[in-house]
């Protein structure tokens, strides 16, 4: 097996990568198994407040493997600790976008939001996750639904209603 590479696998490989069918992961030949294990040293690491550290390994995790969610959670959690609330809403964004279903990123992007004191998108972040959470009847729907309604009496209605308004139609050109 030749390992040479070669234009045509350049080129094959860039034209993977740029309709979103590759990640560097699987470029480099790394398994998932590893990228667990480096996943796991990361995690420990933010749980013992190494927030340096774990934020190194949470970026090396999302550039060689931009399409796993748990990855940029990992990303989101170190800057919504060290108080960059923008960017870690940006990372819980991009997080909920691989996989809706999962309420952690919403929930932690109303936090930011609410840190920031923006309610209307904390609002808007919760509707979200009511939307998209699994239902009540498991456990992890019954955990960040219970989680969004103590959330939901710290923003107000009044959020709510603003963030339920439609968008203003766009000036004619």
């Amino acid at each position: 097996m030749s390992t040479e590479i070669t234009n045509d696998k350049i080129a094959e490989a860039a034209e993977k990568f740029a309709n979103g069918f590759a990640t560097m992961r699987e470029l480099k030949g790394i398994t998932k198994a590893e990228m667990e294990a480096v996943y796991s040293v990361g995690f420990n690491m933010y749980r013992t407040g190494r927030y340096d550290d774990a934020e190194k390994i949470f970026r090396f995790l999302v550039l060689f493997d931009h399409l796993e969610p748990k990855y940029w959670l990992g990303v989101g959690a170190v800057q919504q600790v060290r108080k960059d609330y923008q960017g870690a809403i940006a990372s819980y964004g991009y997080a909920s976008f691989l996989d809706l279903a999962n309420p952690k990123p919403q929930l932690h992007a109303a936090e930011c939001f609410l840190a920031l004191g923006d309610k209307v998108n904390a609002a808007s972040s919760l509707m979200a996750l009511d939307k998209y959470c699994p239902p009540e009847s498991t456990p992890i729907g019954r955990e960040y639904r219970a989680k969004a309604a103590e959330m939901r009496k710290l923003i107000g209605e009044e959020a709510f209603e603003e963030a339920s308004k439609p968008d203003p139609e766009p000036a004619a050109v």
